[in-house]
């Protein structure tokens, strides 16, 4: 086919004239905006651009063909009117100011992850499917099939303004599907309106046009504010840090729901903050079951946590659900098989008791006689505090040791070690010591379940009332007062840890056999083990696990796998090889937006933060943030 002879109104066969036959396109027919690129632009030398479908806050769309493959394509290019422009070549997009360079760049950023979002989709039969995603002229492009249809508001707009609640129900349930599938991967939407429904010209509707970049470069930048539909966006979505979920979603449904069974969208959600004066949809003369009404008020409330929660039970109150769905099945865990290093003798809680309690003991004695804080003070008193040190550091030493396993956050030579650091750096002096209580209790959860555990709390009241000692030692009375309390909790700490330590020994079940006996499930190949990143910037590469830990992030400097995302912490996720080689161990290292994993498996499976560290098997999944980048364990 001639190119030439396409319509760029309508991408048919115009005819000879200057008319298109089909749509009236007059040939030659300039951009409706000087910001629009010009009609019968190429772009990757395949696609041709046609008109503009229509241009908001962050994007243009434009007809389009693909002249390698034919058909017809809608393509969206990333172009934020607040920030961009076109250079002279009316072409290339720049920032308006270099002060809108940092901005401009960031939402490329997020635009490209909603382009990756929407590739996960390409085989729903809700959701406008993406064919292709590039970067060109100083931008990016999303290539998207063209739907033959109308948006549901020209839709309503054809019909009056409003229609039926039959009618309107036959769109809605087809959206409550797609959002299923978003929500079922951990995503959100967050734009649902009239305009980013599309109702096929066989009656499928579809959802287009994910708002993550503008809600996104809205949080980023004091200089762009999130562009919000009034009436469909929730009272969450007008705050910075308010909490968004399914719900969120759910209430842009209602309200798009309720505009098509009313002919006007709701009050805008912050004015329903102070008086609500939403009116039904009875009251207007509306013919709907009761039942379904009170479903759609309470997916309209103004309060997140008075709305639905999921979309299943918006879907079920409607009454489109007779029976509830079946939960999906929860595969347990594989057993851990990693071994505990325990201590190769008994720790003596007589000897550390006395050792600890009377070099304590005697330094804030000494202390007291005299009222010297410096070069007075009897040298006894330094050696006494020094032997209780001592031996405080080869006990955290011990201690340490006797829950080494690949979970430990402190090994013992870093526990000893970080004593060492000047003592106004508090935070290292919880680590070896707090730290060790809640070590110790998530190692006895992994290996031995029928141990007692260790109160957290003692140990966090031992360091809390040694830091207060340090910084009352130019008080005296004061010192001594809280070295006494130090004293007393910090024997009663230590004397729980050597009795939780010596005990450890003689639990039932307690895995204490050599790695070499460990057997290899069947089916897994031996050091084969890979991470494959299936979303992302690396999407379709492969990390090997071997022997060692791996680390993800966005820190060149302490990473293995770096991204380049802002919103990926410098070490976002710890992954190591599990020894009997069933899975991997995946830990969250306190990053920002968090560490998912799927519940259960299969695509339905709920995607849940991680807490501390996981063991997943050949074949689950794992996210940084809700859709920042997403990875599966395999062994292909």
């Amino acid at each position: 086919m001639n190119p030439q002879s396409l319509c760029m109104g309508c991408m048919r066969e115009k005819g000879g004239g200057p008319l298109c036959a089909h749509c009236g396109w007059r040939e030659g027919s300039p951009a409706e905006s000087p910001l629009q690129l010009a009609p019968r632009t190429v772009l990757q030398g395949r696609y041709l651009l046609g008109r503009a479908l229509g241009q908001g806050g962050f994007g243009i769309t434009y007809l389009a063909r693909d002249l390698t493959r034919g058909g017809k394509l809608a393509i969206k290019e990333y172009f934020p009117l607040a920030i961009s422009t076109r250079a002279e070549d009316r072409v290339t997009v720049g920032p308006i100011s270099a002060r809108s360079k940092a901005d401009l760049d960031y939402g490329l950023r997020k635009f490209a992850e909603e382009g990756q979002a929407l590739a996960r989709f390409k085989e729903s039969p809700g959701i406008v499917s993406m064919l292709d995603f590039f970067y060109a002229n100083g931008t990016a492009y999303i290539v998207m099939v063209y739907v033959e249809g109308r948006t549901f508001k020209q839709y309503l707009e054809e019909r009056g303004g409003r229609i039926s609640f039959e009618a309107a129900l036959k769109v809605i349930a087809l959206v409550m599907n797609a959002l299923e599938e978003v929500h079922g991967a951990g995503m959100l939407h967050r734009d649902i309106s009239p305009d980013n429904i599309y109702v096929e010209d066989d009656g499928q509707a579809k959802i287009l046009d994910f708002g993550a970049t503008r809600n996104a470069m809205g949080e980023q930048s004091q200089s762009l504010s999130v562009i919000l539909k009034p009436g469909y966006a929730p009272e969450e979505q007008y705050r910075s840090k308010g909490r968004q979920g399914a719900w969120t979603d759910i209430y842009a449904l209602g309200a798009t729901f309720y505009r098509a069974l009313t002919g006007h969208a709701p009050p805008e959600a912050p004015d329903r903050l102070a008086q609500d004066e939403l009116i039904p949809p009875s009251r207007y003369g509306i013919k709907m079951p009761p039942r379904s009404e009170s479903a759609l008020l309470k997916a309209l409330a103004v309060r997140a946590e008075n709305r639905f929660k999921t979309v299943a039970e918006f879907r079920k109150a409607m009454g489109l659900i007779t029976e509830p769905a079946s939960p999906p099945a929860i595969v347990p865990d594989p057993p851990v098989t990693k071994p505990p290093k325990l201590p190769q003798a008994e720790l003596s809680k007589a000897f550390y008791l006395v050792s600890v309690a009377g070099g304590l003991g005697l330094s804030i004695l000494f202390s007291m006689s005299s009222d010297s804080r410096d070069s007075d003070l009897p040298a006894l008193r330094w050696v006494a505090f020094l032997y209780a040190a001592i031996v405080m550091m080869v006990l955290l030493y011990r201690l340490w040791k006797a829950i080494q396993d690949s979970h430990a956050r402190t090994s013992p030579g870093q526990a000893v070690g970080l004593l060492f650091i000047p003592v106004f750096n508090l935070y290292w002096l919880f680590q070896v010591f707090w730290g060790f209580s809640r070590d110790y209790n998530r190692f006895v959860d992994r290996h031995a379940p029928g141990a007692s555990k260790l109160s957290e709390g003692l140990f966090l009241a031992s360091n809390i009332t040694y830091t207060v000692l340090v910084f009352t030692y130019w008080v005296p009375g004061l010192y001594q007062a809280v070295g006494l309390v130090n004293a007393v909790l910090l024997c009663l700490a230590v004397s729980k840890a050597c009795d939780s330590v010596n005990t450890l020994g003689g639990v039932q079940g307690l895995s204490i056999a050599p790695l070499g006996n460990l057997a290899i499930p069947p089916g897994v190949p031996a050091g084969r083990l890979l991470l494959r990143c299936v979303l992302g910037e690396f999407q379709g590469d492969d990390l090997e696990l071997e022997n060692g830990e791996v680390f993800i992030g966005r820190n060149p400097k302490q990473v293995n796998w770096v991204f380049s995302s802002d919103e990926v912490s410098a070490r976002h996720v710890r992954v190591w090889r599990d020894s009997a080689l069933s899975g991997v161990w995946v830990e969250d290292m306190n990053s920002t937006n968090g560490t998912y994993y799927r519940e259960s498996a299969g695509a339905a499976g709920k995607w849940v933060r991680l807490s501390g560290s996981k063991l997943l098997p050949a074949g689950s999944r794992f996210r940084l943030g809700q859709d920042l980048a997403e990875f599966e364990v395999t062994t292909a």
